[in-house]
């Protein structure tokens, strides 16, 4: 477990709620509470995938037929799957919606978050607000968790239906939700089925209560072309045929 691995940790930067820690191996961000770690960066490998959850996050390499050029990333971090994407599909252009300045301000001082050219602009925007203007983009990944809680918009039909929008023909739309309750989580499944005619692919991160959806405006591989992608996506360093498993015991339209 990588939370294992923050010990002796040094308080680096402070910007209101915000902090950002490190130690001899990583650095991290967190809000309130400091046992909640947003982001996590290896300082020798700034590009990897440290927390659960965003390993998840990049099976949408599984629902795709061709590459993505361009992605939206609702909520900024510290910008672990910023560095993730830039240095894995270095040609893809990357915009950046984040709502707290001082966010974006940590993850440009201590986590590597700079813009270059037009491959990466960041965004300081109501990300409800953002969406409703945006340009299609090839992926919309949402990861909007502030202090273990989702925002109310994200329970309203409206907001979903211009993510819908937004995404391109065999585009994925990647979705990083916390389960408050049974009830809140149907509720969404709800949502997102009638916006997208379909349910989305869910998957329970172990031992957390994350829960990460993929929803494809495209159709849904069969299930032994998912197992062939993942098998060939695990030689890209990335635990693919462990999250695959996951992948079918949690969704039973794979069956």
């Amino acid at each position: 477990m990588i939370i294992d691995q923050l010990s002796n940790p040094q308080l680096v930067a402070e910007q209101g709620q915000i902090k950002v820690f490190e130690n001899s191996l990583f650095r991290w961000l967190c809000f309130d509470d400091e046992e909640a770690i947003q982001s996590c960066m290896l300082k020798n490998n700034p590009a990897r995938l440290n927390l659960p959850y965003q390993l998840f996050m990049m099976m949408w390499q599984l629902l795709v037929n061709t590459q993505p050029s361009t992605a939206c990333l609702l909520g900024l971090g510290g910008g672990d799957m910023v560095r993730y994407l830039r240095k894995n599909f270095p040609s893809m252009k990357l915009q950046i919606i984040e709502y707290d300045s001082d966010v974006a301000k940590l993850a440009s001082e201590y986590f590597l978050i700079q813009p270059e050219q037009n491959q990466l602009t960041v965004e300081i925007a109501d990300a409800k607000e953002f969406i409703k203007n945006s340009q299609q983009h090839d992926l919309l990944f949402i990861d909007i968790v502030a202090d273990n809680k989702l925002p109310d918009f994200l329970f309203t039909e409206s907001f979903w239906q211009h993510c819908y929008q937004k995404i391109n023909d065999d585009g994925v739309m990647i979705i990083n939700f916390i389960s408050e309750s049974e009830n809140k989580f149907l509720e969404l499944l709800k949502i997102l089925r009638n916006k997208f005619g379909h349910l989305p692919l869910c998957m329970g991160v172990p031992d957390h209560k994350n829960i990460v959806l993929l929803v494809p405006t495209g159709n849904i591989p069969k299930l032994d072309e998912l197992k062939r992608r993942s098998k060939e996506l695990q030689q890209s360093g990335l635990p693919f045929n462990e999250c695959m498993d996951i992948l079918v015991k949690d969704n039973v339209i794979l069956s």
